[in-house]
């Protein structure tokens, strides 16, 4: 049995629900878009806008690209259980939810307490402070990332937020969460593919790559 089909047994039978397999494929299509967007922001989208300082340059990029894929996993997973925390999707987010999706994420590693330790400090932080500690812990493994324009840092936990509750079937709170990144970068309304919209949890706009945008959204003036 796969993790996603373990996971989505867990799922049922803790919530007592039948919509395990729909959840669980929600979260993980959803976070690993989101993982493989930032990565791209921070990186790609850095190195080909800005230049690459030669100071900058891993003597991995494969093996950094490893380690800051486990950093936005470990950020994604306390985040999402903040979300469920707050909304109330199910009970005992902090100690049944979040190990729930960290082994959902990242398998056998999803386990080890170190990571989890990780996941629950996070957890405990408030959101600003989880924000912070994030940026400034992918900067120490990706440094270009502190050239990624900021407001990229404050779309993410949204767009985390968002795909936990399309998961959990919450198209209102998904909506309004939405509107939070308007306001913060009112210029995703202006793609002529997707209009802004909340897209679902497999998609993502080809044109300015919502649910996390490309470069030159995140500079655009409205």
């Amino acid at each position: 049995m796969n993790w996603l089909a373990k996971a989505a047994e867990e799922f049922n039978q803790f919530a007592n629900r039948r919509d395990g397999g729909d959840v669980a494929g929600c979260l993980s299509n959803g976070l690993a878009m989101l993982r493989g967007s930032l990565s791209a922001r921070v990186h790609h989208d850095v190195e080909r806008e800005c230049g690459m300082d030669s100071m900058l340059m891993p003597v991995s990029e494969a093996k950094t690209m490893t380690l800051a894929g486990e950093q936005i996993e470990v950020y994604q997973i306390a985040e999402s259980a903040s979300a469920v925390r707050q909304c109330g999707y199910v009970a005992q987010p902090d100690a049944w939810y979040l190990p729930w999706l960290a082994r959902l994420r990242l398998g056998d590693r999803g386990s080890a307490p170190e990571l989890l330790e990780r996941c629950h400090k996070y957890l405990s932080a408030t959101a600003d402070d989880r924000r912070l500690g994030f940026t400034n812990i992918l900067a120490g493994v990706v440094p270009e990332s502190r050239k990624a324009p900021l407001v990229l840092f404050r779309l993410l936990p949204l767009s985390i937020q968002i795909a936990t509750a399309l998961a959990f079937g919450d198209h209102r709170t998904a909506a309004d969460l939405r509107r939070q990144q308007e306001v913060l970068l009112p210029a995703i309304t202006s793609c002529q593919h997707c209009r802004g919209r909340v897209v679902e949890c497999c998609e993502q706009c080809p044109v300015c790559g919502n649910p996390l945008w490309k470069y030159k959204w995140l500079v655009a003036v409205d």
